[in-house]
């Protein structure tokens, strides 16, 4: 890589980690300040009561009537976990929304800002929930944190959850906002129905917070949107489901919660339907999955660094570096970015903290394998690049035009895992799909080198297969395992592309044994170089090349003129059809060339500029360089 292009992509991380870090341009409040504010919650906090505070009570009637069947129905046998924390885990189902009148929301644009604003009315999405629970000073409850996220066409939205869980009953009421502050505390005391639970929520919380109220935002210091009460009913999904038997249903392991969400400032509901839990997996469970993935993950990239250098050993010398695409490694290179960004933007882990020690884990294996396919590439490109100086040039251009290619298709691969993972576009699921398809395509510019210059066996089998497989992992476990991290239902799609993949490891494979244009008629691509031509009586290797390179008549005349004259002026007696090896300093015997390509190879080999070598001598040479040992001219690969 050169100087321009390595000072070029350092400014571009050095501008990327200064936008990532952001700057805070909130409000600043001087202690004074903050001490009264911090009085005037605690009064705020200390008077409310419930008859006159809740807002409970001032939900919708259909609202309410949904929160009543949660909260008051007949209790379910407590959830319990081995690992202390019965709630500790991650939920996951659908959520249809609902409009009770206009937004009385606290931004005036909300309505336009995605996140921000209310989903649309009858709109439905997908909801991940995370949820860990602490010990209370309330006998009989358990605080929660955690939260929530919300997706659904035109509309993403993140919370931040406090609430407070009851285990008589099993159920939980928790407060959502997009950046936690204090005043959300207050919210969410004042969500909590009947008398005797606002008081244990009250308490609760007063006992957390003593103390502890500084470590939170004032209201004026966060973008505020729509804040959501949400009521929550856990049971386990073994009492959800019969036991085998007569049904055949199996019974799963895990979790189920079924939620109503509503929000008072923008009159919104948004509840799971009914009969359709979110269902769950603790998070003992959760993190034990991850582990085993990431360990996965972990030995494919070395095992797919391993074959990388094993291939590098075996193309050493120009002519084999010469039968490898370099669009078909740097297609490799960009797959491994796109797994990469899949990894740390969140669509593999719902989690802040999962997706730290995501990005901490795989960083570190895929930045050696774009390192090592990189360094092959660029390899393999320095020698493919012509000698002479002006082509030079047009080869640097050619480089730059490969880069822009490379970070192109790094940031189409970025908006359209985006948009798949964000936001529910109606194209999404096509350009992703679009998006795999070529990205899978990287055995084509190999399977198409081989076809335009007639060459083959560049690869080893090894590092074909291999490769091929272990780039298979991350699509299978995503698109095809049920019980992904990512939550994803299993997709048939996949497999298509499982198939799609060995076809093109078929044709290369073919390529091999049949030839490499076995598929191709041979009008379509241009002709390989014959480095044994049939040469007539009476010719040297200038006429014997004229075939090859449509010398004319004349040159070949001049050629027999100089030979003669040679042969006249020479006092040892000429070798009959003999010529000299630049490389060996031996004669070469051409006079049986007819039957050296009738019933083997020729022991000779005329090059495009006219110049005869052994077979042997030659092939040894084009092994190290392909230019002519005489003239330094360019030459096709064998």
């Amino acid at each position: 890589m050169n100087r321009p292009l390595a000072t070029y992509i350092a400014l571009l991380l050095l501008v990327y980690i200064w936008l990532s870090w952001g700057s805070d341009d909130g409000p600043r409040h001087s202690p004074d300040e903050r001490a009264a504010y911090e009085r005037q919650w605690w009064a705020s906090f200390r008077s409310l009561d419930y008859a006159a505070n809740s807002t409970y009570t001032q939900l919708p009637p259909s609202v309410r009537s949904a929160v009543d069947g949660l909260m008051h129905a007949q209790p379910a046998p407590s959830v319990r976990s081995s690992d202390g924390d019965p709630l500790a885990g991650f939920f996951y189902g659908t959520w249809n929304a609902e409009h009770f009148g206009a937004s009385d929301t606290l931004l005036p644009f909300a309505d336009e800002q995605d996140g921000l604003a209310r989903p649309a009315n009858g709109s439905a999405g997908r909801l991940t929930l995370e949820l860990a629970s602490a010990d209370s000073s309330v006998a009989g409850t358990r605080l929660l944190h955690g939260n929530a996220r919300l997706l659904a066409r035109g509309f993403s939205a993140s919370l931040g959850l406090r609430g407070i869980y009851w285990g008589a009953s099993n159920t939980a009421v928790l407060y959502g906002v997009h950046q936690m502050h204090a005043e959300a505390f207050i919210g969410l005391v004042r969500a909590v129905p009947r008398n005797e639970s606002f008081a244990q929520a009250k308490r609760a919380y007063a006992k957390l917070l003593d103390g502890r109220l500084s470590a939170y935002d004032m209201p004026a210091d966060v973008v505020r949107g729509c804040e959501y009460q949400m009521y929550v009913r856990f049971s386990s999904a073994e009492l959800a489901l019969p036991a085998e038997g007569a049904s055949g249903l199996r019974r799963p392991s895990g979790l189920l919660a079924q939620t109503v969400m509503y929000s008072p400032e923008c009159r919104v509901a948004v509840a799971s339907p009914l009969g359709r839990p979110l269902s769950g997996i603790s998070a003992a469970r959760y993190q034990e999955r991850a582990g085993h993935y990431l360990r996965l993950v972990f030995v494919a990239m070395v095992a797919e660094i391993l074959l990388l250098i094993g291939q590098m050993r075996h193309t050493q010398t120009h002519a084999a570096m010469n039968k490898i695409s370099p669009y078909g490694l740097a297609m490799q290179t960009v797959l491994g970015c796109y797994i990469f960004i899949a990894h740390v933007s969140g669509s593999m882990t719902p989690t802040v903290d999962m997706q730290l020690a995501f990005t901490g884990a795989t960083f570190v294996a895929f930045t050696l394998l774009v390192m090592f396919a990189l360094h092959y590439m660029m390899s393999v490109w320095r020698v493919q690049q012509p000698s002479e100086p002006d082509e030079q040039v047009s080869g640097q251009r050619q480089l730059w035009m490969t880069y822009l290619r490379f970070y192109g298709a790094l940031a189409v691969g970025v908006v359209v895992i985006h948009m798949y993972t964000e936001t529910m576009h109606p194209l999404a699921g096509l350009m992703m799909a679009l998006l795999l398809v070529a990205s899978y395509s990287y055995w084509v510019p190999q399977i198409w080198r081989n076809a335009q210059r007639g060459t083959s066996r560049g690869l080893r089998k090894d590092y074909l297969f291999g490769t091929t497989l272990l780039n298979l992992i991350f699509p299978l476990y995503v698109f095809a395992c049920p019980e992904s991290l990512s939550f994803n239902t299993p997709s048939m799609f996949v497999w298509a592309l499982v198939v799609y993949s060995m076809a093109q490891v078929a044709v290369l494979l073919l390529q091999d044994l049949l030839g490499p244009r076995f598929f191709v008629p041979a009008s379509m691509l241009p002709e390989v170089y014959n480095y044994h031509p049939l040469l007539p009586p009476d010719s040297d290797e200038e006429a014997a090349a004229e075939g090859n390179a449509d010398g004319s008549a004349d040159s070949a005349r001049d050629a027999e003129s100089r030979g003669s004259e040679d042969s006249t002026n020479s006092d040892e007696p000429r070798n009959s059809r003999g010529r000299e090896c630049a490389i060996c300093i031996q004669n070469v015997d051409v006079s049986a060339s007819v039957a050296s390509a009738l019933f083997g190879r020729p022991s000779y080999m005329v090059t495009p500029c006219h110049h005869v070598y052994h077979t042997e001598c030659l092939t040894r040479w084009m092994e190290m360089k392909l230019e002519c040992p005489v003239c330094r001219a360019p030459l096709p690969p064998v």
